[in-house]
Order: C-alpha cells, then sequence, then structure tokens
C-alpha cells in the first residue's frame, strides 16, 4: 500500500521539517534570545547585526509559509536552505573555539545544519513538478 503511494512520507517530511523552522524560529524571537543573537552577530562582525537577525527571521516563517502552503514550495525551500546555510556559517564556526567539548558541540550543530539542507534539498526535489 505505501510503496505505491509514498506522499504520506513527503508529507510527514514537510511538516516535520517547517515544524523544526517554525518551533526555532518563535524560540528565538523571544526578547531575550533576540538580544542575545543580535549582539552574538554583533560580535562575529555581520554587519547591520540586527537588520541581519530579523531579515534572517522573515526569511525563516516566509520559506516555512511557502513551503507548507504549496504556493511556489520550491522558493520557500530555497529561502530555508539560504536561511540554514548563513546561520550556520554565523553561529556555528567551532574552528575558532579552543575548549574541546564547545568545539565539539558547534561542529555537530554544525553538521545537523548540513544534514538538514541534505533533506531540503531531497524535498526540493521530490516536490518538483514533472
Amino acid at each position: 500500500m505505501f510503496a505505491q503511494d509514498p506522499s504520506w512520507l513527503v508529507t510527514a517530511g514537510k511538516w516535520m521539517l517547517a515544524a523544526l523552522f517554525l518551533v526555532a524560529g518563535a524560540l528565538n524571537c523571544v526578547p531575550r534570545r533576540v538580544k542575545d543573537h543580535i549582539e552574538r552577530m554583533a560580535g562575529f562582525g555581520v554587519p547591520l547585526p540586527a537588520f541581519a537577525f530579523w531579515f534572517g527571521i522573515a526569511m525563516e516563517f516566509a520559506g516555512c509559509g511557502l513551503l507548507l502552503s504549496g504556493w511556489h514550495a520550491d522558493i520557500g525551500i530555497w529561502l530555508l536552505i539560504a536561511f540554514t546555510a548563513i546561520a550556520g556559517a554565523i553561529f556555528h564556526r567551532f574552528w575558532l573555539i579552543e575548549d574541546p567539548m564547545r568545539r565539539h558541540m558547534l561542529r555537530i550543530a554544525l553538521l545537523n545544519n548540513v544534514a538538514v539542507i541534505g533533506g531540503l534539498l531531497v524535498l526540493l526535489h521530490v516536490l518538483r513538478p514533472a
């Protein structure tokens, strides 16, 4: 039965990926987290850190909205891929960290981002019209 119609798998995967971004985005919008992210971005030398933070949040939520609505889902997926790659490059710079445990945790976080991008690329392929 499921071998002939894998659409439920695609739907489940799509919702699970979107849930990751929606929950993380919502948690990052708590005032204390906003302040922390903007300060860390400024410390990393990101230009216009407050604008960059809110632009990233907009990319994250817009990407989820497009993906889940099915309206230009491909653009939504590309927004999520760009967001994930940029956020990983900003926040998971494990090679700059001396402490072995923190270095390891940041390396794992960056690898998780790579895996999420992989899942988004697979979803992009699956959702592409034939």
